[in-house]
Order: C-alpha cells, then sequence, then structure tokens
C-alpha cells in the first residue's frame, strides 16, 4: 500500500504535469467506499430474509425482517459503511410490526467494485422503495441521509410517514470541504478539479447534493439525531439540516458518528417518534406481491464501520 507520504509526493507531481488526471485520482479517493477496507463475506445476516430488489443494476437484493408485517421500514446505512452497521436498529421497529428492510448500497457491503456517486446511491433507493412498495419510514445515517431525502424527494409512489436522519450532513460540499485529502495537498485548484469530477460522475453539480434543498417539496415528520460531539459531522450541520426542513425536531443523543446508531437513546428516540407519527397498522396482506428470492449467496456483514 502506498504511504500517505510518497502518494503526496506523487499526487503534487501529477497536480503539476497533468491536473485533470490528477483531479480525477483525488475525486477517486474522496468517492472510495472502502475507507475502512471492509468487505465482508456473502451470507445472510441472523434473522432475515433475502428479496430482489427490481430496475437497479447496481443493487439487486436486500434482507427483510418480519417479512410478514404491515408496511416497511428502510435502513439506510452511511458511506463507506454497509448494511450491518444498522442491525441495531432492526429490533425496534420490528417490534412496531413493521417490515424491516436493508440492502448494501452500490459498491458497498458485499458488492463489487470501490467506488460509487451520490446518483448511483439515489437511485439504489428509490429501486427499493419502489420494490417493497409500502414504505412507511426511513431511517438513514450520515450521508445516506442525503440519498434517502432526495430518493423519496423524487419517488412517484408512496411518500413515508416520518423519517429519521442520525447524524446527517447538510450537504455533500459540506463534506467535501472538510475533507481532509487523505494525505493529498488540496490547492484551490485541485479542489476546483474535484467538483468538476464529481459533476461529470454524477451528472449534477455537488451543490445538487444538499439535503434541506432536496426535502423542499416535503412536509414528513422528521427526528433528526445528533451527537454534539461528533467528530466527523459538525452539530452545526444538523442544526442546519433541522431548521431548514418542513418538519423537523432535533434530539441529542451519544456515540459519536458510528456509535450513535448502538446507543440505547437513539433508540429511545427512534421508537417514541415512529410510534408517534406512524398511522395503524392495517391487517391486510402487506405489499409484497413483486418480491421475489433471488438465487445464490447474500451478504452478511461483520462489525460496524
Amino acid at each position: 500500500m502506498t504511504s500517505p507520504r510518497l502518494r503526496r509526493h506523487a499526487h503534487t507531481a501529477l497536480s503539476a504535469l497533468a491536473p485533470g488526471a490528477a483531479a480525477r485520482w483525488a475525486t477517486s479517493i474522496f468517492s472510495s467506499t472502502r475507507t475502512y477496507g471492509l468487505h465482508p463475506d456473502n451470507t445472510l445476516p441472523l434473522g432475515a430474509t433475502p428479496f430482489t430488489v427490481h430496475g437497479n443494476k447496481d443493487v439487486t437484493d436486500g434482507f427483510l425482517w418480519n417479512e410478514n408485517g404491515h408496511g416497511s421500514a428502510l435502513l439506510v446505512h452511511g458511506w463507506a459503511a454497509n448494511s450491518s452497521s444498522m442491525h441495531s436498529l432492526v429490533p425496534p421497529l420490528r417490534n412496531q410490526g413493521l417490515r424491516v428492510a436493508a440492502f448494501d448500497a452500490p459498491a458497498h457491503g458485499a458488492r463489487t467494485g470501490n467506488q460509487a456517486t451520490m446518483t448511483q446511491y439515489t437511485q439504489a433507493i428509490g429501486a427499493v422503495l419502489d420494490t417493497l412498495g409500502d414504505v412507511k419510514v426511513v431511517v438513514a445515517h450520515s450521508l445516506g441521509s442525503i440519498a434517502a431525502i432526495t430518493a423519496i424527494a423524487e419517488h412517484t409512489g408512496r411518500t413515508p410517514e416520518c423519517a429519521v436522519l442520525i447524524a446527517p450532513p447538510a450537504s455533500l460540499s459540506n463534506v467535501l470541504e472538510r475533507w481532509d485529502g487523505a494525505g493529498l495537498h488540496l490547492t484551490p485548484p485541485l479542489l476546483e478539479g474535484i467538483y468538476g469530477e464529481l459533476h461529470r460522475r454524477n451528472g449534477v453539480p455537488v451543490s445538487h447534493w444538499d439535503l434541506t434543498t432536496r426535502a423542499a417539496a416535503l412536509d414528513i415528520p422528521t427526528l433528526v439525531l445528533h451527537d454534539p460531539h461528533d467528530p466527523l459531522v459538525p452539530y452545526t450541520d444538523a442544526r442546519t439540516v433541522t431548521a431548514g426542513l418542513n418538519n423537523a425536531h432535533l434530539t441529542d443523543t451519544h456515540g459519536g458518528h458510528t456509535g450513535i446508531l448502538i446507543h440505547p437513546t437513539t433508540t429511545t428516540h427512534l421508537t417514541h417518534h415512529t410510534t408517534q407519527h406512524l398511522t395503524t397498522p392495517h391487517l391486510a396482506t402487506p405489499t409484497t406481491p413483486h418480491l421475489a428470492t433471488p438465487s445464490g449467496p447474500h451478504p452478511h456483514h461483520e462489525g460496524t464501520p
């Protein structure tokens, strides 16, 4: 593996000789889905059953718990993580009678590749919403919050009754501006090149990925959970998100950026919010006719990023 110092010197030289190539290299580092080196085995999580995701080449399957539940809860993990990071939130949602769904994002978890775009992630979430057909609540972590809200806003089917955003950044621009460069020397021309390359890869400018802008047409009760001492996403982002949404409130919790997902206060606040805002489940058969069981092994992920 290239040392950060050697990579920085090599990239500095490349920036002088071929700034476009240097921007592409830096963008690929920024867009890496394997920051933590995670590539788990392709096995089924405990207690889950598989389902096929229709209409998306990057995400073809996911997992269900309580598959006969009435209405679905969709769990959306953060960048460079995988669906196992959300497993601690399955029991409280399942206990409310909900069918709980999770999946690995493009190039995350057991999926192939180590690069993805926000556009790919958003389209995958949209495909899962279409496949499930009855999502009542979306629970998203970190950068997955922007992708989830964008997918909900663009979705033409049923709108969830509520949402929970855990440690959400306000925008992709904020994330990029805080990025340490992973050992690279982030000069203004290089940053400009990264913005341009991200625009090319996503098909939209970086400014598009602004959570409150994407949610402008939505009015669903949204709980924002954030640790004031989060070392990765500052608390000011949570305040910006809460102020910019049409129907949101901010609640403090603990655990940092990733430990927040397993902290008991997070589960307590999530349960209270969903209990308060979900309608009484209908006793009819849930919307599952187009769910299919894929063949072959299915991913299970060990540990939390």
